[in-house]
């Protein structure tokens, strides 16, 4: 016996589940720098239905660990798909609880990207409630030598 993919039904038909997170991989896996129009094909991909699951949210963030130059669109992309994930599709909304928290630090810091850093403060910004420790945690990732030096190199 054979076993059926996940589907859901979108805007293009029924599609597998799965091939979300394949797009996501393959754009991992080709190791370079997304152009605009390979965000506008994740963006269409991602957010025609409710969201990204963990597991697509994870991909994104190992899509990051390969972009050395990214696109402004795949940054504005990337901070808003994941601010989504973690504040408004995670229950209860709004709130980032602790191990939402520490998943999220702990991703960033593996980018070692400005990009990463941004996607701490956005969900701070975005979130009404997350725990205590995790202003502090940013706020230091924020203030490390690399990610003002690199502040200053785009100003």
């Amino acid at each position: 016996m054979s076993h059926a993919s996940a589907a859901k039904l979108t805007l293009y038909g029924v599609e597998a589940l799965d091939e979300r997170r394949a797009l996501i991989a393959s754009l991992a896996r080709a190791g370079r720098n997304l152009s605009p129009a390979d965000v506008r094909q994740l963006r269409r991909a991602l957010f025609e239905d409710v969201g990204v699951s963990r597991d697509e949210a994870q991909a994104l963030f190992d899509l990051e660990r390969v972009q050395d130059a990214p696109c402004a669109e795949w940054t504005e992309f990337f901070i808003e798909c994941l601010t989504d994930h973690v504040v408004w599709q995670c229950r209860p909304t709004g709130v980032v609880g602790a191990e939402q928290a520490e998943w999220l630090v702990r991703e960033a810091d593996r980018c070692r990207t400005l990009t990463g850093v941004a996607l701490l403060a956005n969900v701070l910004a975005e979130a009404d409630r997350a725990p205590a420790w995790m202003a502090a945690a940013v706020r230091v990732r924020a203030q490390a030598p690399e990610v003002q030096a690199e502040l200053a190199r785009q100003a």
